[in-house]
């Protein structure tokens, strides 16, 4: 018994029993990191999956379009009889640019050739493929279809109005569509297309100005 009186603190009778609680503390504390650890790989691979698997959109450009052949030809006789003459083709170079890390392969690329909104002539090229990070260039020929020329003007009225302007304006579109694979499995659909207005001189049938944008959807 102490002089002050006081009694001293127990000292622990098992020792050993508090190096267990310290090392189970190190155990879980250990297990809880590594555990975070993981769970934040597995977001980070997430997030790396969800990057590689979206693909980026192809891009269609249009090179040039050349016109080629007779813009129209109104001829009046009587007893008031119209006729028009109309002999145009249309020569359009497009590329397409694919910046993913996979073949994109399309199917018949398609071209639609439209005067005052209505479809006036089309063209088409085989199925292919533009390799990855690659681009192709497609060659179209579409010939202009008289009557529905004619059509699109609303009558000849329309027709001799434009003539006397001097230019008529078209509007090509382009759509691309096919797919790419992703890590040899991931099948994604994706569409392109490229919109063009190209003012053609009457007269001389050459392209005078020409203005494109693209579009995608996937």
């Amino acid at each position: 018994m102490s002089e002050s009186g006081d009694t001293p603190p127990p000292r622990s009778q098992c020792p050993h029993h508090d190096d267990k609680l310290r090392r189970r503390r190190r155990i879980l504390i250990c297990a809880a990191f590594a555990v975070l650890a993981l769970l934040l790989l597995a977001a980070a691979a997430a997030i790396a999956a969800l990057v590689l698997l979206r693909p980026r959109d192809p891009v269609t450009e249009l090179l040039s379009v050349t016109a080629t052949g007779v813009l129209p030809a109104v001829n009046l006789t009587l007893p008031a009889a119209v006729s028009v003459h109309l002999n145009v083709t249309f020569l359009l170079v497009v590329r397409v640019r694919n910046p993913n890390p996979a073949a994109f392969r399309h199917g018949a690329a398609a071209t639609e050739l439209l005067y005052r909104g209505a479809a006036v002539g089309g063209g088409e090229v085989p199925a292919g493929v533009v390799p990855s990070r690659g681009e192709v260039v497609l060659r179209m020929n579409m010939t202009v279809d008289a009557a529905r020329f004619v059509e699109a003007a609303a009558g000849v009225g329309g027709l001799v109005a434009d003539v006397i302007d001097g230019e008529m304006e078209f509007e090509a579109r382009t759509d691309v569509a096919g797919t790419v694979v992703l890590l040899g499995f991931v099948k994604r659909r994706v569409e392109a297309r490229s919109v063009c207005r190209v003012v053609v001189g009457v007269v001389d049938v050459q392209v005078r100005r020409q203005e494109c944008h693209n579009q995608a959807k996937l």
